[in-house]
């Protein structure tokens, strides 16, 4: 890890940087695939439809879009009038908006049992998995079910139907179309069926040739590798800052453009639980740079890190001290990103990474002292 330049080619040089930059626009690109293909598109989507249904603002715009699916198909107008004397039917319309009311803060009390959750996410992850058939196999998906992917509330709206007084059992009024929200159709898939297959492949293995991309980069960098490790750890914070940055932008816009004042905050609260899992792999990626960072810092030629060296050269000597302050570190890391708690993959990578990382960290140390490493 010297920091001489001598005998190091200007090809040399310019072929690492180059490596280094495009093991970086892979990792930005990686990150985002490999959330998608998995979250999105995957098995991860149903814990991020429980954690969209335990939303207050979700459950609320949930609720009135059931309510106005109810009384769409309903007319509490005439109910009401029906159960009024011939002298008090006039006041109908104004029951019929009290009601209203109410039905909407009973549908938003009925989203908070744990049987109304289980169904939302069950019926959401339905419609998740067949949007996942419609853009993986258009002929099978349109064969059997007409290429159109629905949402489908009616559950929900039976059972609000029959929780509010004033309309009764109505189950059998009800068309068998009511509740079913049409989210996507099978016109123009070729493009986002292509999409997909991209993604899929980019998920698998961008974050292969990322690293692979990174240690050649490290390893033409002969007599300059801190410095080129140290442009790959800052390299890896600013992927992880333009991650955040892009999140936050593009949501902004979404919610902009896709919501009206009414349905704002319900819009931020799905758009923030269904990109949580970007923003964890942006934080580990700004979290392992800067833990990459302060390993190049450590073997430096400045005076400060040579007394840092000295300090921790005890903790060096000893591997089971080492890798003890190392599962520590890991503990506190895995408390400040909740990464670790929904990918195997991912906390198998950064351990590995940081094992090898120390490793190479206790060994430097060791030989600046003699000692055998």
């Amino acid at each position: 890890m010297s920091t001489t330049p001598a005998g190091t080619s200007k090809g040399r040089i310019v072929g690492a940087r180059t490596l280094t930059v495009l093991a970086l626009v892979l990792v930005l690109l990686g990150a985002i695939a490999f959330y998608v293909e998995r979250s999105v598109l995957d098995e991860g989507f149903e814990e991020i439809a429980t954690e969209l249904i335990q939303s207050d603002e979700i459950r609320v715009q949930v609720a009135a879009t059931a309510t106005e699916q109810l009384y769409a198909n309903v007319d509490v107008e005439q109910v009401i009038a029906e159960r009024l004397p011939e002298a008090q039917q006039g006041l109908a319309p104004v029951l019929a908006g009290i009601a209203r009311q109410g039905t909407e803060e009973a549908a938003a009390r009925l989203l908070e049992r744990p049987r109304m959750q289980t169904a939302w996410v069950r019926t959401a992850t339905a419609t998740q998995q067949q949007v996942v058939r419609l853009l993986e196999d258009e002929g099978r998906f349109v064969s059997t079910t007409g290429g159109e992917v629905t949402l489908d509330l009616r559950p929900i709206i039976l059972e609000l139907a029959d929780e509010t007084a004033i309309l009764g059992r109505v189950a059998e009024q009800l068309p068998e179309s009511v509740g079913r929200i049409v989210i996507a159709d099978s016109d123009d898939l070729e493009t986002a069926q292509t999409a997909v297959r991209i993604l899929r492949f980019l998920a698998n293995w961008l974050w292969i040739v990322a690293i692979a991309l990174a240690a050649l980069a490290v390893w033409l960098a002969r007599g300059r590798r801190r410095l080129e490790l140290r442009a790959l750890a800052i390299g890896l914070v600013v992927v992880g800052v333009l991650v955040l940055l892009i999140r936050r932008v593009a949501g902004n816009y979404l919610v902009d453009e896709l919501t009206t004042d009414a349905t704002e905050p319900a819009g931020s609260d799905v758009w923030s639980i269904v990109t949580q899992g970007l923003g964890d792999r942006a934080w580990l990626g700004v979290v392992l740079g800067l833990l990459l960072l302060a390993g190049v810092w450590l073997v430096g030629p400045t005076g400060l890190a040579a007394r840092a060296r000295r300090l921790v050269a005890p903790v060096a000597e000893n591997p089971f001290l080492t890798y003890a302050a190392v599962a520590g570190l890991l503990l506190v890391v895995a408390a400040l990103v909740p990464l670790f708690q929904r990918g195997w993959s991912s906390v198998l990578v950064f351990g590995a990474l940081i094992v090898v990382g120390v490793e190479v960290l206790r060994r430097f140390v060791l030989r600046e002292r003699g000692a055998p490493a």
